[in-house]
Parts: structure tokens; sequence; C-alpha cells
């Protein structure tokens, strides 16, 4: 990122007019009494080197943190963050796994010039931003309105307005429950029942045959797509992976991607403290 230069917002009904099926907290509080002005997501222009990204925001905690964490840490800048040979140009073809409201897709786009991206995201209130940010994005993004999982079927999510962390692993949720300090209490919505496919599904539904990067956010879901290994990791080139070691056994994650023949590149810089760690894994 260019020093000195920051996010720029766009505000205003022109900035805001599409924007009503993206709606995701209460209303604004009014002197006097409740009011019926909702906040709706902000036009940012997120500068890079390469070129700037322009993103839909929802002014929330969950996307003020994905963009501190993806456009001012750079964690997905993998020649920055990892001790890689050379640095990394392009990526031709990108799968994002745990898509959120599309930033990390932004990021790739605008970085590393995939011809490629497919973007997969189970939550409705993500998806309507999700949207929005594919069409600014300048690439035909592929989006899948679905979760990953170890197999097709059904999967129930628990659901809060900190929408970053809504998960369909039940020993996350219930952890979470009891530290009250944690904004999924706070913010709770009604849980989302969404369908779920098969890495090895969605490549295949989406003609992809060989993958530049696979980048997996899926809170904790991990421990069920890598509980094994699976033919679909033989397509698979590099794969950045948040691992939630506070919830799942993420020792088990790390020996399937051994032993699928990936090998671990160390980190350039430490994770921030209280951050799950971001690892990155290459073919050997």
């Amino acid at each position: 990122m260019r020093q000195g230069h920051g996010p720029r917002f766009a505000h205003g009904a022109g900035a805001e007019q599409d924007d009503r099926a993206l709606l995701d907290g209460p209303p604004l509080p009014r002197r006097g009494g409740p009011s019926t002005r909702r906040r709706h997501p902000a036009l940012a222009e997120l500068p890079h080197p390469r070129r700037p990204a322009r993103v839909r925001i929802r002014r929330n905690q969950s996307d003020l943190l994905i963009l501190w964490q993806i456009f001012l840490k750079r964690f997905y800048e993998l020649g920055v963050h990892y001790r890689l040979d050379k640095d990394i140009d392009t990526l031709d073809t990108v799968v994002d796994l745990g898509g959120n409201t599309g930033l990390a897709a932004s990021y790739f786009t605008a970085r590393y010039r995939p011809r490629t991206l497919l973007s997969v995201e189970p939550i409705p209130q993500n998806l309507g931003v999700l949207r929005h940010n594919a069409a600014l994005s300048g690439l035909d993004w592929k989006i899948e309105p679905a979760a990953v999982a170890g197999e097709s079927g059904m999967a129930e999510f628990t659901v809060s307005a900190f929408w970053d962390t809504c998960t369909a692993v039940p020993a996350v949720a219930d952890l979470r429950r009891t530290r009250p300090y944690r904004l999924e209490n706070v913010l709770a919505r009604p849980n989302v029942q969404a369908p779920t496919r098969t890495v090895g599904e969605l490549l295949a539904k989406h003609g992809i045959d060989h993958v530049d990067l696979l980048k997996v956010d899926i809170e904790g879901s991990e421990v069920e797509v890598f509980s094994q290994v699976q033919p679909w990791m033989d397509q698979v080139e590099r794969i950045v992976l948040e691992v939630h070691d506070k919830y799942i056994d993420g020792e088990a994650v790390r020996n399937t991607m051994r032993t699928a023949g990936f090998r671990q590149v160390p980190p350039r810089v430490p994770e921030p403290a209280g951050f799950n760690p971001v690892e990155l894994y290459v073919k050997s």
C-alpha cells in the first residue's frame, strides 16, 4: 500500500441508493425515540500498488476488522508475510472458501490479477455485499451461495451481526457462548440453513482443474474439509489457511496437509496477538 494513502469513502444518496438489500444492523439511535433510518454500506476506494480496489463496506465491526486485516495489514500479500523463494506476480486461478463480503477477493483481484476467481459464501447478508463487490471488481467472479464441508448436504449456521464469525461447527459456537465479552453474544441473529458442497464438487461445477491459490477461512469447518487426503488436493498449488486452533484440532488439519504433499512456508512476521494463525502451504 502506498505510504500516506488510506481508504477514500463515498457518501450520500448516490452512494447508497442501491443498498437497501444489504442492511445488516439495527436502526441508528435517535434522541427522543427509535429511528427507522438504517446504516448502508459505504463505497470505498482502497489504494494498492497494482491498482485501486473499489469496494462496499458495511458500517460494522466485522467489515472494518476485515478491512484492517486485508488492506491495511495485507494478510494476503504472500511475499510480505511468508518466506517465499521468490515473490508471486500473478495467480491465474483463485478459489476463496469463506468469501464473506468479498474484501479478500477484491484484494486478490487488484494484486494478483487472476483470470478466474471463485468465491464461496453461505450467509445471505454477506452474499448481498459480495455480489456488489464482484460487480465493482472489474473481473467476472464466480459466486457459489453455499458452504464448503466434508460432504454435500445442508448445515445450520450460528449467525451474528459480527458477520465474519458465522460458523456451522457446534463446538465453535458453544465455546464462544461461554465468553460473554465476544460480540457474537451481543449481536446474535437467528440461525441460517445453507447448502454444503465439497471442494471437489465446487471445482467440478465451475470447470476448474487447477487452483493457483486456495484461500480457506471457514470458522472451524477446516477440520472437516481437511480430515483426510482428497483427490482435489492434487489440483491445488498453494493453500492459505486460517486455522482455528482455539476451537478445533488444528494439528489434524496440518497433518493432512503434510500427507497430501504440502509444506508450510515459514512466516516473515508474527501473527498479531489474539488472532488465529493464517498459514501458507505450497506443494512440495
